[in-house]
């Protein structure tokens, strides 16, 4: 089974309140239920005051929406280091502790991703929200408005949160392909110039199979920093039958001093490369992906 995030779900308990609280993990799946936001906590967030872009008269989405933030708490916060503005909010909206704030502001101003430091602050946000349920609906909220402006039906921002997880998701696909190394070199540039390029194609992916897409990243344990070493980044799958929609694929050329990033895709039998855009430098790059 294909998973957004490969990291299986860990489970720690510990007594807060007599509460059960989860350590942070990546969840083998954005459709997986979280043991610790009961039917109950959860219908008492939904009575949380959304905004009115937000809001819905369908209650499933928004209930889905605050459990798939929770499960993924350690993916929106690693996708936050990325977007000022996305920090900016989540740390104004948000009514978290201040001590928590700013522990946050700290990891979210090092360019170094310490999954022990990432791990301690998942823990202390899920130990907010059980002190005060209303944190995750304004999580929520925060990260709707702020990153679902593309998804919106008849100027109303759809109350999914999946699309935004999937974005976080293919950027440390990205991260992990290219290894601290070649970021360093060549990440800036891939975000300005081609990151919006194959989200868009994504986002239009999604919309054509109303979110039923899946992905596949390029860790493979079995090669050289665990990082597929051709020139495979990921792909999107049709959830239903598994089969590929797009593959995005990164490539060492001109004798390593240029990389090119091009996609294929299934409407032409994955024969042409799309995109074919090229960071080039006057050194050559790492010679193997993955690499810090």
């Amino acid at each position: 089974m294909i998973d957004f995030i490969k990291k299986g779900k860990r489970l720690f308990l510990t007594s807060l309140a007599s509460m059960m609280l989860f350590s942070t993990v990546l969840t083998s799946s954005f459709a997986a239920e979280t043991d610790v936001l009961t039917k109950s906590s959860v219908n008492e967030m939904l009575q949380y005051e959304f905004s009115s872009e937000v809001m819905s008269e369908d209650k499933n989405d928004l209930e889905k929406s605050l459990t798939d933030t929770f499960d993924n708490l350690g993916l929106v916060l690693k996708g936050m280091k990325s977007d000022r503005d996305l920090q900016e909010a989540f740390l104004e909206k948000t009514s978290l502790e201040d001590d928590v704030k700013r522990d946050l502001e700290e990891y979210f101003s090092t360019s170094q991703d310490d999954e022990n430091e990432l791990n301690k602050l998942v823990n202390d946000v899920k130990e907010q929200i059980a002190e005060k349920p209303s944190v995750l609906p304004e999580i929520t909220e925060t990260l709707l408005l702020q990153s679902g402006t593309s998804f919106r039906s008849e100027e109303k921002v759809q109350p999914t949160i999946l699309p935004i997880l999937l974005r976080f998701a293919l950027k440390e696909a990205v991260k992990k392909k290219m290894g601290k190394r070649i970021q360093r070199m060549a990440y800036d540039e891939f975000e300005e110039r081609i990151e919006s390029e194959i989200w868009a194609e994504v986002e239009a992916l999604h919309e054509q199979y109303d979110g039923d897409i899946d992905y596949d990243g390029p860790e493979d344990k079995g090669e050289i920093n665990g990082i597929n070493q051709g020139e495979k980044v990921f792909n999107i799958i049709n959830k239903r039958n598994k089969k590929h929609l797009l593959r995005f694929h990164m490539n060492r050329v001109d004798n390593g001093r240029s990389i090119d990033f091009h996609w294929h895709k299934k409407d032409d039998n994955f024969e042409w490369h799309h995109g074919q855009i090229k960071i080039t430098r006057k050194n050559q790059f790492p010679e193997h992906w993955g690499e810090d």
